[in-house]
């Protein structure tokens, strides 16, 4: 009786082990795009800042000042709400986070229009992303 009962615990703990395990080893063969290091001027306090070669990171003053040539009224915090359901939110229901380099400005527009009606999000998060979007476009490298 005394080893039913341990086997009745044993055999689930190993399994329950076992899958975990399995999916932290699936979740760390994912492959991520490598990441390019901007280091601040030693003058200043050292920052480092992560923009990954496909685009996709999240937006700062370099971004804001970029996309403002364009439109006036966007904040650091619509670029950083387009961020999140971009990388985070609606967008990923559905599919991984797009290079944002691979297609023109011009594209993204009908892209994101025709994704706002599948994610069913608000006008005001489909500019979010739009704007998010055009920001990091904006800071393409050459």
């Amino acid at each position: 009786m005394k080893k039913i009962k341990m086997t009745l615990i044993i055999v689930p703990t190993i399994i329950i082990a076992a899958c975990s395990s399995s999916k932290k080893a699936a979740k760390s063969t994912t492959s991520t795009a490598p990441a390019t290091t901007t280091t601040a001027p030693a003058s200043t306090t050292p920052l480092i800042f992560a923009k990954h070669a496909d685009g996709i990171y999240a937006p700062g003053n370099d971004e804001l000042i970029a996309i403002k040539a364009k439109y006036n009224d966007v904040t650091l915090d619509k670029l950083k709400e387009g961020h999140a359901i971009y990388t985070e939110g609606a967008c990923i229901g559905c599919h991984i986070p797009q290079n944002i380099y691979e297609r023109e400005e011009g594209q993204w527009k009908t892209i994101i229009d025709d994704m706002a009606l599948r994610a069913n999000i608000s006008d005001a998060q489909k500019d979010a992303v739009l704007k998010y979007v055009l920001a990091i476009k904006a800071k393409q490298p050459k």
